[in-house]
């Protein structure tokens, strides 16, 4: 797939069991964002083994993950405006805002 700098990239595989390949490539592109579904220990673990593998922290620390704003959401539908509102909120940013 070719990607550019204006892409969203949102990592939700089935099961996760593909979540750390995907998000290895992912780190290899040149995207506007990079957000990646899990709980905080599942993602740590998914960093650590990167971090193995020699990518580095800043690339990592670069990747939203838990993805989504955090409002509490619970349901599938919630999770989903979530994730959006944080791409928003990417979008919207000016240069050296985090």
């Amino acid at each position: 797939m070719k990607v550019n700098k204006s892409f969203y990239l949102v990592i939700v595989t089935r099961g996760h069991a593909y979540d750390q390949e995907v998000l290895e490539w992912a780190l290899g592109q040149e995207v506007k964002y990079i957000g990646m579904i899990g709980s905080r220990k599942k993602i740590q673990t998914v960093y650590d083994n990167l971090q193995a593998k020699g990518i580095t922290r800043e690339k990592l620390e670069a990747v939203h993950g838990p993805i989504g704003l955090s409002v509490g959401a619970q349901t599938p539908e919630e999770i989903a405006v979530s994730i959006i509102a944080e791409m928003i909120q990417v979008r919207r940013q000016k240069k050296g805002e985090k």
